[in-house]
C-alpha cells in the first residue's frame, strides 16, 4: 500500500494485492486477491472488484459497480455506477450499463 490512500468503514482488501498513491476504497467497497490498484484511483461505496483486476491511474468505478475477475480498467476511465464490467475498458473511456458498454471518451487536461 502506497501513501495517501483513504480505506473507508466497511471496506475490504484481500491478499496480494497492491495499492498506488492517494486511492480511495470506499465505504463497503471490495478489492479481491491479487489487484493492481493504481495511484490515483476511486473505488466508489459498494463496489465489487472480482481475483486478477487491473485498476490503472486515475480510473473512477462508480457506486456498486461490478468487475469480473482478470480484467484491466485503462486509465483515466469512469465505470458508471451499477455498471457490470465484463470485457477490458480502454483508455479514458467511460462505459456503463449491464453488460458494461463504452459511451463516450474522457479528455484529461
Amino acid at each position: 500500500m502506497g501513501f495517501g490512500n483513504v480505506m473507508m468503514a466497511g471496506s475490504i482488501v484481500n491478499s496480494s494485492t497492491k495499492i498506488g498513491n492517494y486511492c480511495i476504497v470506499n465505504t463497503g467497497a471490495s478489492v479481491d486477491h491479487d489487484c493492481t490498484i493504481e495511484d490515483y484511483v476511486h473505488i466508489s461505496p459498494r463496489v465489487a472488484v472480482a481475483g486478477n483486476v487491473k485498476v490503472m491511474e486515475g480510473a473512477h468505478l462508480g457506486i456498486g459497480a461490478c468487475v469480473k475477475q482478470n480484467i484491466t480498467i485503462g486509465k483515466w476511465s469512469i465505470v458508471g455506477a451499477g455498471a457490470v464490467v465484463v470485457d477490458d475498458v480502454p483508455d479514458y473511456t467511460v462505459v456503463v450499463g449491464n453488460p458494461a458498454k463504452p459511451i463516450k471518451t474522457v479528455t484529461v487536461v
